[in-house]
């Protein structure tokens, strides 16, 4: 029998060296936190989620004042400004074990975000529960002690005319070594620096449009939905971009998905999209997919001659999902009805799924009768509750089959026609 003061089975562990025990103890701290520690279990951070602290975005306390606390606020901050934002969150993510390429393409990223107004101060005005932005009063100095030095680098950056000629003074005569080495790194790679500053709007819409329909910013599941919305923009992904988990979570996480929704309509409205997000901009919000799809397939069985007798067995239910689907149609508005709407900056409100229930065997069956290569197919939302009643499903489909079947070898549509005309529910226009 194993005495309780047999220590035996620890000795194949690996010690830890002080790096490692330090960021361990944080993690053991947890134990003691109540509920699920700092980020105790409710709809909202669970479905956010959280990244470690190692991960967190860094911005130097001295520039804190500089970041707004309202979306649409400008951006104080200069082009060595911005440069010191990407270093110290370069640094924090080599210690993440990120590579070279990799942590530099997400600290440009970060900074280029902070510069286009996608960072707001404050966890208030980030809409999120969990604080994941730091504000350190000290991490790297950009600058020397040497009393002459600074006085003639505020001499220098004061009478610079431009952000090219302010670089130049903080590489001249800062005193950081390693303010000098990544001003030279970023240098060395520039086709970074040029790729960032490119797509930085795309990569932030794609997270976006993700979210709202999906409702997290990376699954691995997801991974093949954030290729396909990349490839449809027809831009480069050259090997120095990380993964999607890097770009889409590690990268943007602290922004928040409140301000990704704000700067999404913004770009949107200022037509500074590609054509592949602004195709999608009306997705619709996680949570009420099944009504949206569930009223398209509805909608366009209006054609089919059976739609008489289908209106007459689900008037009511038909009727309600239009009413619904028409409430989908402000894109921006709608968000309102996403699960996680509070981290939107609104408050949820519901939609009744009973009607798309009940009507889900009806299009599932419809959308099987279809070809095999129409686009609303590919939609999964109705499965679920469709599978439910696979007998509904199949008979639909067989009835639509074989009408359909009767009028191509008949060649008399009329036949086919019910002698009583179904009424027609208002159009409404759903993606």
């Amino acid at each position: 029998m194993t005495s309780i003061d047999d220590t035996a089975v620890l000795n194949t562990v690996t010690p830890m060296d002080d790096n490692q025990a330090r960021l361990a103890i944080e993690k053991l701290q947890m134990l003691a936190e109540p509920i699920n520690g700092p980020n105790s279990f409710n709809l909202e951070t669970a479905a956010y989620g959280y990244i470690q602290r190692e991960e967190r975005l860094v911005i130097p306390g001295s520039l804190k004042s500089a970041i707004p606390t309202e979306f649409g606020s400008p951006v104080n901050l200069n082009v060595v400004q911005l440069m010191g934002i990407a270093m110290y969150n370069y640094v924090r993510l080599r210690k993440f074990n990120l590579g070279e390429e990799h942590a530099l393409y997400v600290a440009l990223y970060r900074a280029r975000l902070v510069s286009l107004g996608y960072l707001l101060r404050n966890k208030e005005d980030r809409k999120v529960t969990v604080d994941e932005v730091d504000y350190p009063a000290r991490v790297l100095d950009h600058h020397t002690d040497d009393f002459q030095k600074v006085k003639e680098y505020n001499a220098a950056f004061q009478a610079s005319s431009d952000d090219k000629d302010r670089l130049y003074a903080a590489f001249t005569y800062t005193g950081s070594a390693a303010f000098k080495n990544f001003l030279s790194l970023v240098y060395a790679k520039q086709a970074i620096l040029e790729n960032v500053t490119l797509v930085t709007t795309q990569i932030a819409a794609s997270t976006y449009l993700v979210f709202r329909q999906m409702g997290h910013h990376y699954k691995p599941e997801l991974d093949t939905k954030y290729k396909v919305l990349w490839k449809a923009t027809t831009l480069e992904t050259p090997s120095f971009m990380p993964a999607n988990t890097h770009l889409h979570r590690t990268a943007i996480h602290s922004f928040g998905v409140y301000t990704l929704h704000k700067m999404f309509y913004r770009n949107l409205d200022q037509s500074l999209l590609a054509e592949t997000y602004v195709d999608r901009s009306d997705v619709t919000p996680c949570g009420v997919a099944v009504i949206n799809t569930c009223w398209a397939s509805i909608k366009l069985m209006q054609a089919l001659p059976i739609w008489a007798g289908l209106y007459a067995a689900y008037a009511q239910q038909i009727d309600t999902l239009r009413q619904q689907a028409s409430k989908l149609q402000d894109a921006e508005a709608a968000i309102k009805y996403h699960k996680n709407a509070k981290l939107f900056g609104v408050s949820r409100e519901y939609l009744d799924p009973s009607s798309a229930y009940a009507l889900a065997p009806v299009a599932k069956g419809f959308l099987n009768s279809m070809e095999e290569d129409a686009d609303i197919k590919r939609q999964k939302s109705l499965d679920k509750r469709a599978n439910q009643n696979p007998l509904a499903v199949m008979l639909i489909s067989n009835v639509i089959i074989t009408v359909m079947n009767k009028i191509q070898n008949e060649g008399n549509i009329a036949k086919a026609l019910p002698t009583v005309a179904g009424p027609r529910v208002e159009e409404v226009e759903v993606s």
